[in-house]
């Protein structure tokens, strides 16, 4: 490993890195916009020129190699005019239309300029005028805050292999397009705004939703599919507004699918379910008759995939408790698909891995019962017809779930549920990661927590929180044991035996 100075201090870095790389690995935060980790570096937005002693002028650090004995120099007047020069010709057609521009608050053309630049500019010209123009279904561009980085033309390149988009024209008149009849469409064209150091390209999803600064972000996971992508949720007077993948080299890299990123309508859905009949107590009462007067195996506990791991290891103990057989609903569709860092899976429901663990082989809609209890998450799920069968010829029925269906007629008992991005819990990825979820906003008034009435059915000492129903979990699944909530983080860690 070679050894080098950065600011005086002697540092080893590791073989082929670049300097920029080595200053970001010691926590020195040098100015960019072309670099991104995921992507090849470019240097062509010159931001992250540093003195180095190998060389007499100033160096892009994001393409430099270090070597043996160098010294690199982060920050001094020659550095800090190069980067203000740098700005002054990224800002001569760059539009001051912050006020009504998405990228306001998280923009690193805003923040480089506060840093760097004063509050004159000497561009008297009349500014060059690019597109505004539709990309594609989902995206847009603002051309005129372009600052031609490229690092969405290499995200087309390298990681979705579509290469939708590209960099036409020269010089100040440069800027992102499409193809001529090929538009950014595929599963995973949204990263590209993600990466847009500034506010050129444009979420339609996203467009006016929310300042970041007033929006909360909670750090949590997709529940779109069984890869469990790392995601931040943003959230503005308790809606969500949009979900951006978060780091994490074991899950999702640095992306994420714009399926998972756009299925968080039914959050706030007109049709979820608003208001609850019977309790929990009744459901106790009429499993205990009917069990009493059909014998074992009468009632029947219908769930689904999309349960955290919490709530799971509680359906086990109540369908334990009353010896009664357990179904599961699941969800695929489509095929795998596999890109640089990430895959997007055809199982679209977050916990099957969990589940297959702790029940064995998943099996249908249990027939013949005369008592059932159906708790299902998955949204925009239409029931099985075994399943509308089996609630028709049932004596009693109790449901728990979050969006509208024709069995909550006939259902004697209809407990509203919480989607993922209202509970705390755990999910095991399709690798056998375990991965924590966090409340982003409040749950409507009506949803009621199940891990609260799944212990009242089951007659059970009452658990205080997802945390503690966790680790009794951890304490009798092998898979589990060792874990608990402080050791998965923000990153989670693969389960025991996987």
């Amino acid at each position: 490993m070679p050894t080098i100075k950065i600011d005086g201090v002697d540092v080893e870095v590791e073989e082929g890195k670049t300097v920029l790389e080595a200053c970001r690995d010691k926590g020195l935060d040098v100015p960019h916009y072309c670099y991104h980790p995921g992507l090849r570096p470019d240097g062509n937005c010159r931001m992250c020129i540093l003195k180095v002693s190998t060389s007499r002028k100033l160096e892009a650090s994001c393409m430099y190699p270090v070597s043996e004995g160098m010294e690199v120099e982060t920050e001094g007047p020659e550095i800090e005019k190069g980067r203000k020069d740098v700005l002054e010709f990224m800002l001569a057609n760059h539009p001051l239309d912050c006020p009504e521009c998405d990228k306001a608050g998280e923009c690193d053309l805003q923040n480089f300029t506060f840093q760097y630049r004063g509050g004159v500019s000497r561009f008297r010209e009349n500014k060059v005028i690019k597109h505004t123009k539709d990309l594609g279904p989902n995206i847009s561009i603002w051309g005129n805050r372009c600052i031609a980085c490229t690092r969405c033309v290499r995200f087309e390149e390298e990681v979705s292999g579509e290469g939708s988009l590209t960099l036409i024209n020269r010089g100040d008149h440069a800027v992102i397009d499409v193809f001529p009849g090929r538009p950014i469409d595929n599963p995973i064209s949204m990263n590209v705004v993600d990466i847009c150091p500034v506010g050129a390209l444009i979420s339609k999803d996203f467009l006016y939703q929310a300042r970041v600064w007033f929006a909360k972000e909670t750090e949590s996971v997709c529940a779109s599919c069984a890869r469990g992508c790392n995601v931040k949720i943003t959230v503005l007077d308790n809606e969500i507004k949009r979900m951006k993948p978060r780091h994490n080299s074991g899950v999702n890299s640095y992306w994420m699918c714009d399926e998972g990123r756009l299925n968080t309508k039914y959050v706030a859905s007109h049709e979820r379910v608003q208001r609850f009949k019977g309790s929990a107590e009744d459901i106790l009462s009429n499993a205990k008759k009917i069990i009493t007067e059909h014998g074992e195996g009468s009632f029947g506990i219908v769930t689904s995939t999309y349960q955290t791991i919490e709530e799971l290891w509680l359906i086990k103990k109540l369908a334990d408790a009353w010896k009664a057989p357990v179904g599961f609903l699941t969800r695929e569709e489509g095929e795998k698909k596999a890109y640089p860092g990430i895959t997007i899976e055809p199982d679209k429901t977050p916990n099957r891995r969990f589940a297959e663990k702790l029940f064995g082989k998943l099996e249908g809609v249990p027939s013949g019962c005369k008592g059932l209890l159906l708790i299902n998450g998955i949204p925009d799920y239409p029931y099985p017809s075994e399943l509308t069968k089996a609630a028709e010829a049932a004596e009693f029925l109790a449901i728990s779930d979050i969006l509208k269906s024709p069995l909550l007629a006939l259902a004697q008992v209809v407990l509203p549920g919480r989607t993922w991005a209202e509970k705390e819990g755990t999910f095991m990825n399709i690798d056998g990661r375990v991965q924590r979820i966090r409340p982003a906003l409040n749950a409507p008034p009506a949803a009621q927590e199940e891990i609260s009435w799944l212990q009242e059915c089951a007659e059970t000492e009452k658990i205080a929180s997802a945390e503690e129903v966790f680790a009794e979990a951890a304490q009798g699944v092998p898979a589990l044991s060792d874990l608990n909530y402080s050791k998965l983080g923000n990153q989670g860690i693969t389960a025991n035996g996987i």
